[in-house]
């Protein structure tokens, strides 16, 4: 069994660790920079709160980061100089020079690192892929995705910051249509501060050229209600894949709520629980048996996407 450190005891943190305990992965212990936080994270979820980050590392095979963005590089460093395997959250870094220092690191310590890009695990996604490689759409020529929600960011706060809900949301987008229609050739992109009394552009829309010669838009809001939808156009069939957004940040109940069609006829795929899909491949990394699927160069992938869009 492979025994993990989480670092980071907040909103997204709590969605990991639960996961962990659906998966086959152990949470030996947890670490965030508020003492109270920790110890009451630690009782909720039968754990050991770490008194340090790196007493963490010490007490586990591997660390899942669940940290903001900028401290992304620092941990996943410290976790590879002490041999740890390392899951973090998406996006990789704040900047492609900060993951390519990471994956630089993993790879010299010889440990996995993985990239938390769960949504591509979707079984939706997972339909959509097979119905693209096997001629149902024809040629795709277009994109259309979406991922917002209304959740408000308060001043002062880590998400303060240009392209707030393209670095958060949009960057989902970035990568699975990336693993759906191939590598991204160059983005454009616009974002605005319309309503938000944060220092944050609220909206933002990225325009994507694939190396194919497709076409993509991914938009996101901040401030708008949750939307996860995807629309692509072949040559022979529209495709339409909509999340309930109600579902949201319940990613092991997205499949349930969505609808999949091609040319308007509903298509069935199966529901995956895609935090687990994660976390059971990243212990087949840390065990040697596989490879990350999303990996360094996927994560910088979807990174470099994003940051081209809000440049």
């Amino acid at each position: 069994m492979t025994r993990v450190a989480l670092a980071g005891t907040g909103f997204w943190g709590t969605k990991l660790a639960e996961a962990i305990g659906r998966s086959s992965l152990e949470l030996a212990c947890c670490w965030s920079r508020d003492p109270e936080k920790r110890a009451a994270f630690a009782e909720r979820f039968g754990c050991e709160a770490a008194a340090s980050f790196e007493d963490a590392l010490d007490a586990a095979d591997a660390a899942v980061l669940a940290t903001p963005n900028d401290g992304h590089e620092a941990q996943s460093i410290a976790a590879a100089d002490r041999g740890k395997h390392v899951l973090v959250e998406k996006p990789i870094a704040s900047t492609l020079e900060a993951g390519e220092r990471m994956r630089e690191a993993c790879a010299r310590a010889g440990v996995a690192l993985l990239v938390g890009h769960e949504l591509r695990r979707l079984g939706a996604a997972r339909k959509t892929k097979e119905l693209i490689d096997a001629g149902m759409l024809g040629t795709v020529v277009l994109a259309e995705a979406n991922f917002s929600l209304a959740s408000p960011v308060k001043p002062g706060t880590w998400k303060e910051g240009r392209g707030t809900p393209l670095v958060q949301l949009g960057v989902h987008h970035a990568d699975t249509l990336q693993y759906l229609l191939g590598p991204v050739a160059r983005t454009t992109g616009r974002v605005n501060r319309v309503v938000s009394d944060a220092d944050i552009d609220d909206t933002g829309a990225a325009i994507l050229e694939f190396e194919s010669g497709a076409l993509g838009v991914i938009g996101s809001s901040y401030v708008s209600p949750k939307t996860y939808s995807l629309r692509l156009y072949g040559t022979e069939a529209v495709l339409d894949y909509l999340a309930d957004p109600s579902a949201w940040p319940a990613a092991e109940r997205l499949d349930a709520g969505t609808t999949l069609t091609v040319g308007g006829d509903p298509v069935a795929f199966d529901e995956v629980d895609p935090l687990v899909e994660e976390l059971e491949e990243f212990g087949r990394c840390a065990r040697g048996e596989a490879t990350p699927e999303t990996g360094a160069a996927e994560g910088l992938a979807a990174l470099r996407v994003i940051l081209e869009a809000i440049r």
